[in-house]
């Protein structure tokens, strides 16, 4: 069975209703996989070569059923980027600058009635949210609120979370599709980031979000967070419960974690 069939046959989507529908389905069917480094920190300790370390869409499926995981930016946006090309739709990878650094995020856009549509599965934005407008616009993730704010001269959109009414930008997009050897260029790079020597989860519930940081676990319900330092031997149990995902793998990561101190 191919990629897409299996994803559909997993969750239950029926391929041959109104594309738009299955789109939506498929989408919100995909938030089910978490933000998660574990398995791309996994990979890496065994391969130690980025170009080998990608994970391809099939391996973060089949990764999905068996442990529940999940990937980071690149490997989810890859894998829906794939689905959402395999069911008709024209769609093409962005990538983002965070105050960190250039093309250190990436999503993808898809064209829905001739508009762009903006799909971000790394930060948890899985409905797909129209482009193409001037000034800000607010939306509604279902684990919070976030606004886009438009580049006047074009091309670049910034993102911002809200929190009690105070606004942080985390990230500026650019709209321009990215290529192929630029995309990947910017997936290599990700090998070397701090975030490959600790642990870092995200996933959203139905009243907010939990998230993992290393040794600290956040979780949101609507206005209220609340943050837990988890001991370390703890961290397995913990992070299985709230994510879902298989101990071993948990286990595997933060062993390689270890080593590397």
């Amino acid at each position: 069975m191919d990629v897409l069939g299996g994803f559909l046959e997993h969750f239950g989507i029926a391929r041959d209703g109104p594309p738009r529908r299955v789109l939506g389905e498929t989408t919100a069917a995909f938030a089910r996989l978490p933000y998660e480094n574990l398995t791309k920190i996994i990979k890496y300790a065994g391969c130690g070569i980025p170009e080998r370390a990608r994970r391809a869409p099939g391996e973060v499926l089949a990764d999905h059923k068996a442990w529940g995981a999940g990937g980071t930016c690149f490997a989810l946006t890859s894998t829906l980027l794939h689905l959402v090309r395999a069911l008709g739709w024209e769609a093409e990878p962005i990538l983002a600058d965070r105050p960190y650094g250039p093309d250190t995020h990436c999503a993808l856009l898809v064209r829905i009635d001739g508009v762009p549509h903006l799909l971000d599965p790394g930060y948890l934005v899985v409905e797909p949210i129209p482009l193409g407008f001037a000034g800000e616009r607010e939306c509604a993730t279902g684990c919070r609120p976030l606004v886009l704010s438009a580049d006047p001269a074009g091309g670049r959109i910034d993102l911002s979370t809200v929190r009690r009414g105070a606004r942080t930008l985390r990230l500026t997009y650019k709209t321009a599709p990215a290529p192929r050897m630029h995309f990947h260029r910017a997936w290599d790079a990700s090998f070397g980031w701090e975030m490959m020597r600790y642990p870092l989860l995200a996933r959203a519930t139905e009243s907010g979000q939990v998230y993992v940081r290393g040794s600290m676990l956040q979780v949101t319900r609507g206005e209220a967070t609340g943050r837990t330092r988890v001991p370390e031997g703890e961290w397995v149990a913990r992070i299985a419960a709230e994510f879902r995902m298989a101990p071993a793998v948990i286990a595997r990561a933060l062993a390689i974690v270890g080593e590397r101190g």
